[in-house]
C-alpha cells in the first residue's frame, strides 16, 4: 500500500473514526480483500479513495477532518452538488452517504466532522456487518466482502461509463472467490426485484467480460436461481 493512503488512513484510525461507523469503501478494499481474504491477484486501477460517512452522523467525535487532510498535502475542492473532495498530486478522496428517502441533489452535511458528503443509492448495503482488517499498525474498517459484491453486480448497471461498469463487474467476481454463497443467496433474498434483476444482468455479462471466471459466474448464478 502506498505511503499516501496509508497517511490517509492513519488520520481515520488515529481519531478513531471507525468506530463511529465510517468505511474505507470502492476500489481500495479490493486490494485488502486480495490481502486478507486470498482472493485471486488482480491489478487495482484507481486513482480515488472513498470513504462512507453515515448519515445521520451520530459519532461522538468532533474534529475538522478537513483540516487534517490539508496538513497532508491535500486541496480542497468541491462537486457539484456542494459536496467536498480533497486531492493530492497522487490520489483524491471522496466522502459519500448513503441516500434513502425520495432523494436529493444536494449534499448531507456531517458539521462533526466538517465535511459535506455526497449522498449514493445502495450504499446502506456496505454498512452491513463490516469487519476490521489490519494493515501494519493501523486497523482499518471496510465492507464484508459479500456485501461488497452484492453492491459492485447491483451498481455495475447503473454506470454510464463502460471502463467503471468493467472495472465493478470483474472485483465482484474475483471476490466471489471468498464468500459463502449460500449466505450471498439469503442476502441477495432481501432486495427488491430491481436490485435483483441488476445483480442478475451483471452476472450473466460477466460471463462474456470474464470467460476465465466463468465456474463460479455460474455457481453463482445457479445458486441464487435455486428456490427454497
Amino acid at each position: 500500500m502506498i505511503k499516501v493512503v496509508k497517511d490517509i488512513l492513519k488520520i481515520f484510525d488515529e481519531n478513531e473514526l471507525w468506530e463511529e461507523g465510517i468505511e474505507l469503501i470502492g476500489s481500495w478494499c479490493f486490494l485488502l480483500y486480495q490481502k486478507h481474504f486470498k482472493v485471486k491477484k488482480y491489478p487495482l486501477r484507481t486513482t480515488d479513495i472513498d470513504f462512507l460517512i453515515p448519515f445521520p452522523y451520530k459519532g461522538k467525535t468532533n474534529i475538522d477532518l478537513t483540516k487534517q487532510f490539508e496538513q497532508i498535502g491535500f486541496r480542497l475542492g468541491f462537486n457539484s452538488d456542494g459536496s467536498f473532495y480533497l486531492r493530492s498530486a497522487e490520489i483524491k478522496i471522496e466522502f459519500l452517504s448513503p441516500e434513502k428517502g425520495p432523494g436529493t441533489d444536494k449534499a448531507f452535511e456531517i458539521k462533526k466532522l466538517s465535511l459535506k458528503t455526497t449522498p449514493l443509492r445502495f450504499l446502506d448495503i456496505l454498512s452491513k456487518d463490516k469487519v476490521i482488517v489490519k494493515e501494519g499498525n493501523l486497523d482499518i474498517s471496510i465492507p464484508s466482502p459479500l456485501n461488497f459484491c452484492l453492491h459492485k453486480l447491483l451498481i455495475a448497471q447503473r454506470r454510464k461509463k463502460e471502463p467503471k461498469k468493467l472495472n465493478d463487474i470483474e472485483q465482484a467476481v474475483y471476490t466471489l472467490e471468498a464468500v459463502d454463497l449460500e449466505q450471498f443467496k439469503n442476502e441477495y433474498d432481501k432486495l427488491f426485484k430491481k436490485s435483483k434483476r441488476y445483480i442478475m444482468r451483471s452476472l450473466e455479462e460477466a460471463r462474456e467480460l470474464i470467460p476465465l471466471q466463468e465456474n463460479i459466474i455460474s455457481k453463482t448464478i445457479i445458486t441464487l436461481q435455486n428456490q427454497k
